[in-house]
Protein backbone atom coordinates (compact mmCIF):
# COMPACT_ATOMS: atom_id res chain seq x y z
CA UNK A 1 0.00 0.00 0.00
CA UNK A 2 1.24 3.49 -0.84
CA UNK A 3 0.69 5.89 2.05
CA UNK A 4 0.99 9.67 1.84
CA UNK A 5 1.69 11.89 4.86
CA UNK A 6 0.28 15.39 4.43
CA UNK A 7 2.48 17.63 6.58
CA UNK A 8 0.60 20.92 6.39
CA UNK A 9 0.47 24.21 8.29
CA UNK A 10 -3.06 24.91 9.57
CA UNK A 11 -4.22 28.16 11.14
CA UNK A 12 -6.31 27.90 14.29
CA UNK A 13 -9.94 28.58 13.44
CA UNK A 14 -9.36 29.00 9.68
CA UNK A 15 -11.67 26.14 8.73
CA UNK A 16 -11.99 27.18 5.11
CA UNK A 17 -8.25 27.64 4.64
CA UNK A 18 -7.40 24.43 6.46
CA UNK A 19 -9.91 22.47 4.39
CA UNK A 20 -8.47 23.92 1.21
CA UNK A 21 -4.93 22.78 2.18
CA UNK A 22 -6.20 19.30 3.05
CA UNK A 23 -8.24 18.99 -0.14
CA UNK A 24 -5.33 20.04 -2.37
CA UNK A 25 -3.03 17.61 -0.58
CA UNK A 26 -5.50 14.76 -1.04
CA UNK A 27 -5.65 15.50 -4.76
CA UNK A 28 -1.85 15.44 -5.01
CA UNK A 29 -1.75 12.13 -3.12
CA UNK A 30 -4.37 10.65 -5.47
CA UNK A 31 -2.39 11.82 -8.50
CA UNK A 32 0.65 10.00 -7.06
CA UNK A 33 -1.44 6.79 -6.78
CA UNK A 34 -1.49 6.81 -2.96
CA UNK A 35 -4.21 4.67 -1.40
CA UNK A 36 -4.17 6.33 2.01
CA UNK A 37 -3.38 9.94 3.01
CA UNK A 38 -2.62 10.74 6.66
CA UNK A 39 -2.81 14.21 8.23
CA UNK A 40 -1.67 15.41 11.68
CA UNK A 41 -3.55 15.86 14.94
CA UNK A 42 -6.33 18.51 15.04
CA UNK A 43 -5.42 19.61 11.53
CA UNK A 44 -8.99 20.82 10.99
CA UNK A 45 -9.03 23.21 13.96
CA UNK A 46 -5.34 24.00 14.27
CA UNK A 47 -3.43 23.24 17.47
CA UNK A 48 -3.92 24.20 20.24
CA UNK A 49 -7.41 25.72 19.94
CA UNK A 50 -7.67 26.14 23.73
CA UNK A 51 -10.85 27.88 24.94
CA UNK A 52 -12.19 28.26 21.42
CA UNK A 53 -13.32 24.71 22.09
CA UNK A 54 -15.98 25.96 24.50
CA UNK A 55 -17.61 28.03 21.73
CA UNK A 56 -20.46 26.12 20.11
CA UNK A 57 -19.95 27.95 16.81
CA UNK A 58 -16.33 26.77 16.70
CA UNK A 59 -17.37 23.16 17.30
CA UNK A 60 -20.06 23.33 14.63
CA UNK A 61 -17.60 24.77 12.11
CA UNK A 62 -15.24 21.89 12.84
CA UNK A 63 -18.03 19.36 12.38
CA UNK A 64 -18.97 20.93 9.05
CA UNK A 65 -15.34 20.73 7.90
CA UNK A 66 -15.20 17.09 8.99
CA UNK A 67 -18.16 16.33 6.73
CA UNK A 68 -16.57 18.23 3.86
CA UNK A 69 -13.43 16.10 4.09
CA UNK A 70 -15.45 12.89 4.30
CA UNK A 71 -17.37 13.90 1.18
CA UNK A 72 -14.12 14.41 -0.77
CA UNK A 73 -12.56 11.00 -0.11
CA UNK A 74 -13.48 9.12 -3.25
CA UNK A 75 -10.97 6.45 -4.29
CA UNK A 76 -8.55 7.26 -1.46
CA UNK A 77 -8.63 6.65 2.26
CA UNK A 78 -7.92 9.65 4.51
CA UNK A 79 -7.04 9.90 8.19
CA UNK A 80 -7.14 13.37 9.70
CA UNK A 81 -7.22 14.93 13.15
CA UNK A 82 -10.21 16.90 14.38
CA UNK A 83 -12.66 17.26 17.24
CA UNK A 84 -15.81 15.18 17.63
CA UNK A 85 -18.62 15.07 20.18
CA UNK A 86 -18.36 12.73 23.14
CA UNK A 87 -21.24 10.29 22.59
CA UNK A 88 -21.34 9.18 26.24
CA UNK A 89 -23.70 10.79 28.70
CA UNK A 90 -20.91 11.65 31.14
CA UNK A 91 -17.53 13.30 30.76
CA UNK A 92 -16.30 16.29 28.85
CA UNK A 93 -18.27 17.14 25.72
CA UNK A 94 -15.51 16.72 23.13
CA UNK A 95 -12.93 14.17 22.00
CA UNK A 96 -9.59 14.66 20.27
CA UNK A 97 -10.07 12.35 17.34
CA UNK A 98 -8.49 10.71 14.33
CA UNK A 99 -11.16 10.34 11.65
CA UNK A 100 -10.79 7.71 8.93
CA UNK A 101 -12.92 8.18 5.85
CA UNK A 102 -13.27 6.45 2.51
CA UNK A 103 -15.89 6.83 -0.22
CA UNK A 104 -18.12 8.96 1.98
CA UNK A 105 -18.04 6.70 5.07
CA UNK A 106 -16.12 7.34 8.28
CA UNK A 107 -14.82 5.76 11.46
CA UNK A 108 -13.67 7.66 14.57
CA UNK A 109 -10.68 6.83 16.80
CA UNK A 110 -10.35 8.94 19.96
CA UNK A 111 -7.20 9.89 21.84
CA UNK A 112 -6.56 7.83 24.95
CA UNK A 113 -3.84 9.74 26.81
CA UNK A 114 -4.58 13.44 27.34
CA UNK A 115 -1.52 15.46 28.40
CA UNK A 116 -1.95 18.22 30.95
CA UNK A 117 1.65 19.13 31.75
CA UNK A 118 3.92 21.91 30.48
CA UNK A 119 2.19 23.61 27.52
CA UNK A 120 -0.58 21.00 27.26
CA UNK A 121 -4.00 21.15 28.92
CA UNK A 122 -6.08 18.66 26.97
CA UNK A 123 -7.87 17.27 30.04
CA UNK A 124 -9.50 20.69 30.30
CA UNK A 125 -11.45 20.05 27.09
CA UNK A 126 -11.45 16.43 26.01
CA UNK A 127 -12.74 13.11 27.26
CA UNK A 128 -10.24 10.26 27.07
CA UNK A 129 -10.97 7.26 24.90
CA UNK A 130 -12.11 4.26 26.96
CA UNK A 131 -11.79 1.68 24.18
CA UNK A 132 -8.90 1.33 21.72
CA UNK A 133 -9.62 -0.30 18.35
CA UNK A 134 -7.98 -1.02 15.01
CA UNK A 135 -8.70 -0.17 11.38
CA UNK A 136 -8.75 -2.62 8.49
CA UNK A 137 -8.38 -1.04 5.07
CA UNK A 138 -7.45 -2.74 1.81
CA UNK A 139 -6.56 -5.99 3.64
CA UNK A 140 -4.17 -4.13 5.95
CA UNK A 141 -4.77 -3.78 9.68
CA UNK A 142 -3.67 -0.50 11.24
CA UNK A 143 -3.36 0.62 14.79
CA UNK A 144 -4.50 4.26 15.12
CA UNK A 145 -3.04 6.46 17.85
CA UNK A 146 -2.78 10.16 18.56
CA UNK A 147 0.43 11.85 19.77
CA UNK A 148 0.59 11.27 23.55
CA UNK A 149 -0.73 7.73 23.11
CA UNK A 150 2.88 6.73 22.33
CA UNK A 151 4.37 8.60 25.30
CA UNK A 152 3.11 6.43 28.14
CA UNK A 153 5.35 7.11 31.17
CA UNK A 154 8.03 8.75 29.03
CA UNK A 155 7.42 12.47 29.18
CA UNK A 156 9.85 14.62 31.11
CA UNK A 157 7.99 16.68 33.66
CA UNK A 158 5.16 14.92 35.48
CA UNK A 159 6.31 11.29 35.32
CA UNK A 160 2.58 10.59 35.53
CA UNK A 161 1.47 7.00 35.20
CA UNK A 162 -1.57 7.00 32.96
CA UNK A 163 -4.48 4.74 33.74
CA UNK A 164 -3.81 2.63 30.65
CA UNK A 165 -1.23 2.16 27.95
CA UNK A 166 -2.90 1.97 24.51
CA UNK A 167 0.18 0.26 23.09
CA UNK A 168 -0.60 -2.74 25.30
CA UNK A 169 -3.80 -3.24 23.31
CA UNK A 170 -1.96 -3.18 20.00
CA UNK A 171 0.40 -5.86 21.31
CA UNK A 172 -2.57 -8.22 21.41
CA UNK A 173 -3.67 -7.44 17.85
CA UNK A 174 -2.13 -8.58 14.59
CA UNK A 175 -1.60 -5.12 13.15
CA UNK A 176 0.56 -4.51 10.08
CA UNK A 177 1.34 -0.86 10.79
CA UNK A 178 0.76 1.77 13.48
CA UNK A 179 -0.33 5.26 12.45
CA UNK A 180 0.36 8.06 14.93
CA UNK A 181 -0.91 11.58 14.19
CA UNK A 182 0.69 14.42 16.10
CA UNK A 183 0.86 18.07 17.09
CA UNK A 184 4.28 17.84 18.70
CA UNK A 185 5.96 21.22 19.38
CA UNK A 186 9.59 21.89 18.56
CA UNK A 187 12.39 21.99 21.07
CA UNK A 188 16.09 21.50 20.54
CA UNK A 189 15.90 18.01 22.04
CA UNK A 190 12.46 16.93 20.82
CA UNK A 191 13.44 15.09 17.62
CA UNK A 192 15.82 12.82 19.52
CA UNK A 193 13.07 12.12 22.06
CA UNK A 194 10.60 11.30 19.31
CA UNK A 195 13.03 9.01 17.55
CA UNK A 196 13.73 7.14 20.78
CA UNK A 197 10.10 6.88 21.90
CA UNK A 198 8.57 6.03 18.51
CA UNK A 199 11.48 3.72 17.69
CA UNK A 200 11.02 1.83 20.95
CA UNK A 201 7.30 1.39 20.21
CA UNK A 202 8.10 0.09 16.71
CA UNK A 203 10.50 -2.46 18.19
CA UNK A 204 7.94 -3.45 20.82
CA UNK A 205 5.17 -4.01 18.28
CA UNK A 206 7.43 -5.31 15.51
CA UNK A 207 5.68 -3.14 12.89
CA UNK A 208 6.47 0.10 11.04
CA UNK A 209 5.07 3.37 12.38
CA UNK A 210 3.77 6.21 10.21
CA UNK A 211 4.31 9.40 12.22
CA UNK A 212 2.50 12.52 10.92
CA UNK A 213 3.31 15.85 12.58
CA UNK A 214 2.14 19.44 12.15
CA UNK A 215 4.34 22.28 11.02
CA UNK A 216 3.76 25.96 11.72
CA UNK A 217 3.79 28.57 14.44
CA UNK A 218 0.80 29.11 16.72
CA UNK A 219 1.44 31.85 19.27
CA UNK A 220 4.63 30.86 21.09
CA UNK A 221 4.54 27.22 20.00
CA UNK A 222 6.47 26.12 16.91
CA UNK A 223 5.71 22.83 15.18
CA UNK A 224 8.65 21.60 13.13
CA UNK A 225 7.02 18.81 11.15
CA UNK A 226 9.64 16.15 10.43
CA UNK A 227 6.95 13.56 9.84
CA UNK A 228 8.55 10.21 9.29
CA UNK A 229 8.25 6.48 8.87
CA UNK A 230 10.08 4.20 11.28
CA UNK A 231 10.71 0.55 10.48
CA UNK A 232 10.14 -2.34 12.93
CA UNK A 233 13.78 -2.05 14.06
CA UNK A 234 13.29 1.54 15.18
CA UNK A 235 15.15 3.16 12.26
CA UNK A 236 13.86 6.19 10.39
CA UNK A 237 13.47 5.18 6.75
CA UNK A 238 11.65 8.22 5.38
CA UNK A 239 11.66 11.79 6.68
CA UNK A 240 9.74 14.95 5.75
CA UNK A 241 11.18 18.44 5.67
CA UNK A 242 11.90 20.52 8.76
CA UNK A 243 9.69 23.59 9.32
CA UNK A 244 8.19 23.32 5.83
CA UNK A 245 5.02 21.88 4.41
CA UNK A 246 5.68 18.56 2.70
CA UNK A 247 4.01 15.50 1.22
CA UNK A 248 5.86 12.33 2.17
CA UNK A 249 5.26 8.90 0.64
CA UNK A 250 5.77 5.41 2.03
CA UNK A 251 5.15 2.19 0.12
CA UNK A 252 4.64 -0.79 2.42
CA UNK A 253 5.80 -3.16 -0.33
CA UNK A 254 9.20 -1.52 -0.82
CA UNK A 255 12.45 -2.00 1.08
CA UNK A 256 13.98 1.15 2.55
CA UNK A 257 17.49 1.83 3.79
CA UNK A 258 17.68 3.51 7.23
CA UNK A 259 18.51 7.20 6.99
CA UNK A 260 21.64 8.67 8.52
CA UNK A 261 20.42 11.91 10.10
CA UNK A 262 22.93 14.49 11.28
CA UNK A 263 21.32 17.63 12.66
CA UNK A 264 22.96 20.98 13.24
CA UNK A 265 21.16 22.44 16.26
CA UNK A 266 21.95 26.02 15.31
CA UNK A 267 20.39 25.50 11.89
CA UNK A 268 17.31 23.90 13.47
CA UNK A 269 16.90 26.79 15.92
CA UNK A 270 17.19 29.40 13.19
CA UNK A 271 14.65 27.58 11.02
CA UNK A 272 12.24 27.22 13.92
CA UNK A 273 12.51 30.88 14.94
CA UNK A 274 12.01 32.04 11.36
CA UNK A 275 8.90 29.87 11.03
CA UNK A 276 7.52 30.93 14.41
CA UNK A 277 8.01 34.61 13.63
CA UNK A 278 6.69 34.39 10.07
CA UNK A 279 3.52 32.57 11.12
CA UNK A 280 2.86 34.83 14.10
CA UNK A 281 3.11 37.91 11.90
CA UNK A 282 0.98 36.53 9.06
CA UNK A 283 -1.62 34.69 11.15
CA UNK A 284 -2.16 37.83 13.26
CA UNK A 285 -2.75 39.91 10.13
CA UNK A 286 0.47 41.93 10.03
CA UNK A 287 2.79 42.45 7.09
CA UNK A 288 5.69 44.54 8.35
CA UNK A 289 7.66 44.48 11.60
CA UNK A 290 9.55 47.11 13.54
CA UNK A 291 12.79 46.54 15.47
CA UNK A 292 14.73 48.90 17.71
CA UNK A 293 18.34 48.51 16.54
CA UNK A 294 20.79 49.32 19.32
CA UNK A 295 24.06 48.15 17.82
CA UNK A 296 24.03 45.15 20.18
CA UNK A 297 23.99 41.46 19.41
CA UNK A 298 20.37 40.78 20.43
CA UNK A 299 18.74 43.35 18.19
CA UNK A 300 21.12 42.36 15.38
CA UNK A 301 20.05 38.71 15.55
CA UNK A 302 16.38 39.71 15.85
CA UNK A 303 16.49 41.89 12.75
CA UNK A 304 18.37 39.18 10.83
CA UNK A 305 15.66 36.62 11.69
CA UNK A 306 12.96 39.11 10.74
CA UNK A 307 14.57 39.69 7.35
CA UNK A 308 14.89 35.95 6.73
CA UNK A 309 11.32 35.27 7.84
CA UNK A 310 9.54 38.16 6.14
CA UNK A 311 11.85 39.64 3.50
CA UNK A 312 13.84 42.87 3.62
CA UNK A 313 10.94 45.02 2.39
CA UNK A 314 8.89 44.10 5.44
CA UNK A 315 11.45 45.02 8.12
CA UNK A 316 11.93 48.53 9.48
CA UNK A 317 14.77 49.11 11.94
CA UNK A 318 15.06 52.19 14.14
CA UNK A 319 18.19 53.62 15.76
CA UNK A 320 17.59 55.85 18.80
CA UNK A 321 21.00 57.04 20.01
CA UNK A 322 21.51 59.01 23.22
CA UNK A 323 24.48 60.72 24.85
CA UNK A 324 25.66 57.29 26.02
CA UNK A 325 25.50 55.56 22.65
CA UNK A 326 28.93 54.83 21.25
CA UNK A 327 29.82 55.90 17.74
CA UNK A 328 30.27 52.23 16.92
CA UNK A 329 26.70 51.41 17.89
CA UNK A 330 25.46 53.76 15.19
CA UNK A 331 27.92 52.76 12.46
CA UNK A 332 27.54 49.06 13.25
CA UNK A 333 23.75 49.32 12.95
CA UNK A 334 24.11 51.11 9.63
CA UNK A 335 26.44 48.40 8.36
CA UNK A 336 24.04 45.65 9.44
CA UNK A 337 21.11 47.38 7.75
CA UNK A 338 23.12 47.62 4.51
CA UNK A 339 24.06 43.95 4.71
CA UNK A 340 20.41 42.96 5.13
CA UNK A 341 18.95 45.51 2.71
CA UNK A 342 16.41 46.77 5.26
CA UNK A 343 15.05 50.24 5.96
CA UNK A 344 16.84 52.05 8.80
CA UNK A 345 15.44 55.14 10.54
CA UNK A 346 17.31 57.38 13.01
CA UNK A 347 15.62 59.22 15.88
CA UNK A 348 17.99 60.77 18.42
CA UNK A 349 16.48 60.74 21.92
CA UNK A 350 18.88 63.32 23.35
CA UNK A 351 16.42 66.23 23.30
CA UNK A 352 13.67 64.11 24.84
CA UNK A 353 15.99 62.77 27.53
CA UNK A 354 17.17 66.28 28.40
CA UNK A 355 13.54 67.37 28.69
CA UNK A 356 12.76 64.57 31.15
CA UNK A 357 15.87 65.28 33.21
CA UNK A 358 14.99 68.98 33.33
CA UNK A 359 11.45 68.11 34.37
CA UNK A 360 12.73 66.13 37.39
CA UNK A 361 15.56 68.51 38.36
CA UNK A 362 13.79 69.86 41.43
CA UNK A 363 12.02 66.60 42.32
CA UNK A 364 15.24 64.55 42.28
CA UNK A 365 17.48 67.26 43.76
CA UNK A 366 20.08 65.73 46.07
CA UNK A 367 19.30 62.16 45.03
CA UNK A 368 21.91 59.98 43.38
CA UNK A 369 21.62 59.07 39.71
CA UNK A 370 20.51 55.43 39.45
CA UNK A 371 18.43 53.10 37.30
CA UNK A 372 15.64 55.67 37.22
CA UNK A 373 17.53 57.77 34.69
CA UNK A 374 18.56 54.65 32.78
CA UNK A 375 14.99 53.43 32.53
CA UNK A 376 13.83 56.83 31.27
CA UNK A 377 15.90 56.23 28.14
CA UNK A 378 14.45 52.77 27.56
CA UNK A 379 10.90 54.10 27.96
CA UNK A 380 11.50 57.05 25.65
CA UNK A 381 12.64 54.58 23.00
CA UNK A 382 9.59 52.43 23.62
CA UNK A 383 7.31 55.44 23.08
CA UNK A 384 8.97 56.18 19.74
CA UNK A 385 8.67 52.58 18.60
CA UNK A 386 5.07 52.25 19.72
CA UNK A 387 4.17 55.52 17.97
CA UNK A 388 5.57 54.16 14.71
CA UNK A 389 3.82 50.84 15.33
CA UNK A 390 0.47 52.54 15.95
CA UNK A 391 0.74 54.96 13.05
CA UNK A 392 1.78 52.48 10.37
CA UNK A 393 0.39 49.20 11.72
CA UNK A 394 3.80 47.58 12.14
CA UNK A 395 4.29 44.78 14.67
CA UNK A 396 6.99 45.72 17.18
CA UNK A 397 9.41 42.92 17.98
CA UNK A 398 10.93 42.67 21.45
CA UNK A 399 14.66 41.97 21.25
CA UNK A 400 15.52 40.72 24.75
CA UNK A 401 17.04 37.27 25.34
CA UNK A 402 16.23 34.58 27.90
CA UNK A 403 19.21 35.43 30.11
CA UNK A 404 18.04 39.02 30.55
CA UNK A 405 14.41 38.04 30.98
CA UNK A 406 15.38 35.48 33.62
CA UNK A 407 17.09 37.96 35.94
CA UNK A 408 15.02 41.04 35.15
CA UNK A 409 17.82 42.83 33.29
CA UNK A 410 15.24 44.66 31.19
CA UNK A 411 12.92 47.66 31.57
CA UNK A 412 9.17 47.27 31.93
CA UNK A 413 7.41 49.43 29.32
CA UNK A 414 10.84 50.04 27.82
CA UNK A 415 12.94 47.50 25.94
CA UNK A 416 10.45 44.80 26.99
CA UNK A 417 7.78 46.39 24.76
CA UNK A 418 6.69 44.40 21.74
CA UNK A 419 4.11 42.05 20.31
CA UNK A 420 6.37 39.02 20.36
CA UNK A 421 9.85 38.21 21.65
CA UNK A 422 11.91 36.36 19.06
CA UNK A 423 14.80 35.55 21.42
CA UNK A 424 12.92 35.25 24.72
CA UNK A 425 13.77 31.54 24.92
CA UNK A 426 17.38 31.90 23.70
CA UNK A 427 20.15 32.30 26.26
CA UNK A 428 22.77 34.98 25.61
CA UNK A 429 25.56 32.48 24.99
CA UNK A 430 23.38 30.81 22.34
CA UNK A 431 22.70 34.22 20.78
CA UNK A 432 26.45 34.59 20.18
CA UNK A 433 26.70 31.02 18.91
CA UNK A 434 23.90 31.64 16.41
CA UNK A 435 25.54 34.86 15.24
CA UNK A 436 28.81 33.04 14.57
CA UNK A 437 26.90 30.33 12.71
CA UNK A 438 25.14 32.91 10.54
CA UNK A 439 28.54 34.38 9.65
CA UNK A 440 30.13 31.00 8.87
CA UNK A 441 30.43 31.76 5.14
CA UNK A 442 30.29 35.54 4.97
CA UNK A 443 29.97 38.49 7.33
CA UNK A 444 26.27 39.28 7.67
CA UNK A 445 26.19 40.43 11.28
CA UNK A 446 29.16 42.83 11.53
CA UNK A 447 31.99 41.32 13.54
CA UNK A 448 32.18 44.55 15.55
CA UNK A 449 28.73 43.79 16.97
CA UNK A 450 29.71 40.25 17.92
CA UNK A 451 33.04 41.20 19.46
CA UNK A 452 32.04 44.25 21.52
CA UNK A 453 31.43 43.81 25.25
CA UNK A 454 27.66 43.58 25.94
CA UNK A 455 26.24 46.87 27.21
CA UNK A 456 22.84 48.49 27.63
CA UNK A 457 24.54 51.88 27.02
CA UNK A 458 22.31 53.66 29.49
CA UNK A 459 25.14 55.28 31.42
CA UNK A 460 28.77 56.16 30.74
CA UNK A 461 31.09 53.18 30.22
CA UNK A 462 28.37 50.73 31.21
CA UNK A 463 28.94 46.98 30.71
CA UNK A 464 26.60 44.08 31.45
CA UNK A 465 29.31 42.47 33.54
CA UNK A 466 28.97 45.38 36.00
CA UNK A 467 25.61 43.97 37.10
CA UNK A 468 25.81 40.30 36.12
CA UNK A 469 28.37 37.50 36.13
CA UNK A 470 29.82 36.61 32.75
CA UNK A 471 27.18 35.10 30.50
CA UNK A 472 28.87 31.71 30.33
CA UNK A 473 28.50 31.43 34.12
CA UNK A 474 25.06 33.04 34.23
CA UNK A 475 23.60 30.79 31.56
CA UNK A 476 24.90 27.63 33.22
CA UNK A 477 23.05 28.62 36.40
CA UNK A 478 19.88 29.61 34.54
CA UNK A 479 19.73 26.46 32.43
CA UNK A 480 20.11 24.28 35.50
CA UNK A 481 17.56 26.20 37.58
CA UNK A 482 14.90 27.06 34.99
CA UNK A 483 15.05 24.29 32.41
CA UNK A 484 16.24 21.39 34.54
CA UNK A 485 14.63 22.33 37.87
CA UNK A 486 17.82 21.83 39.91
CA UNK A 487 18.09 23.64 43.26
CA UNK A 488 20.88 25.98 44.32
CA UNK A 489 22.83 23.44 46.39
CA UNK A 490 22.98 20.98 43.48
CA UNK A 491 24.00 23.75 41.06
CA UNK A 492 26.82 24.85 43.36
CA UNK A 493 28.05 21.28 43.71
CA UNK A 494 27.71 20.27 40.06
CA UNK A 495 28.83 23.49 38.35
CA UNK A 496 31.51 24.52 40.87
CA UNK A 497 30.26 28.11 40.92
CA UNK A 498 30.61 30.42 43.91
CA UNK A 499 27.71 30.01 46.35
CA UNK A 500 27.03 33.74 46.55
CA UNK A 501 26.75 34.08 42.77
CA UNK A 502 24.36 31.15 42.49
CA UNK A 503 22.09 32.34 45.29
CA UNK A 504 22.07 35.91 43.97
CA UNK A 505 21.07 34.79 40.48
CA UNK A 506 18.33 32.46 41.71
CA UNK A 507 16.98 35.29 43.88
CA UNK A 508 16.89 37.54 40.80
CA UNK A 509 15.02 34.88 38.81
CA UNK A 510 12.39 34.42 41.52
CA UNK A 511 12.01 38.13 42.22
CA UNK A 512 11.40 39.07 38.58
CA UNK A 513 8.47 36.81 37.85
CA UNK A 514 6.27 39.94 37.87
CA UNK A 515 8.21 41.33 34.91
CA UNK A 516 7.88 38.15 32.90
CA UNK A 517 4.10 38.16 33.41
CA UNK A 518 4.04 41.51 31.61
CA UNK A 519 6.45 40.52 28.86
CA UNK A 520 5.38 39.68 25.33
CA UNK A 521 5.15 35.97 24.57
CA UNK A 522 8.41 34.30 23.52
CA UNK A 523 8.90 31.83 20.70
CA UNK A 524 9.54 28.51 22.42
CA UNK A 525 12.59 26.40 21.51
CA UNK A 526 13.50 24.77 24.84
CA UNK A 527 11.87 22.13 26.99
CA UNK A 528 11.02 24.77 29.60
CA UNK A 529 10.33 28.27 28.34
CA UNK A 530 8.73 31.23 30.09
CA UNK A 531 5.04 31.44 29.28
CA UNK A 532 2.17 28.96 29.27
CA UNK A 533 4.38 26.00 30.20
CA UNK A 534 5.82 27.60 33.37
CA UNK A 535 3.34 28.64 36.01
CA UNK A 536 5.01 30.28 39.00
CA UNK A 537 3.14 32.57 41.43
CA UNK A 538 4.39 36.13 41.83
CA UNK A 539 3.48 36.65 45.48
CA UNK A 540 4.81 33.82 47.60
CA UNK A 541 7.26 33.30 50.48
CA UNK A 542 10.64 32.56 48.96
Amino acid sequence: MKIAIGQINPTIGDFEGNFDKIHKTIEKAKAAKAELCVFPELVITGYPPRDLLVKESFVKNAEYSNQQIIAHTHDIGVIFGSITRNTHESGRPLCNSAIFCYNGKSQIFNKTLLPFYDVFDEERYFEACDKVSTLTFHNTTFGISICEDLWFQTHLFTKKVYHKNPIDFFKTQKINCLININASPFSTTKFAQRKETVGQTARTLGVPIVYANLIGGNDELIFDGRSCVINPHGDIISLAKTCEEDLLYYDTEKNYVPLAISDNKNELILKALELGLSDYVKKCGFQKVLVGLSGGIDSALTVYLAQKALGANNVIAVMMPSRYSSKGSVTDSQKLARNLGITLKNFSIERLLSGYLDLFTDEFNGLAVDSTEENLQARIRSNILMALSNKYGYLLLSTGNKSELSVGYATLYGDMSGGISVLGDVFKTKVYELAHYINRNEEIIPHEIIEKAPSAELRANQKDIDSLPSYDILDRILKRYIEEGINSDEIIQQEKIDINIVKEIIEKVDRNEYKRRQASLSLRISEKAFGIGRRIPIAYKR
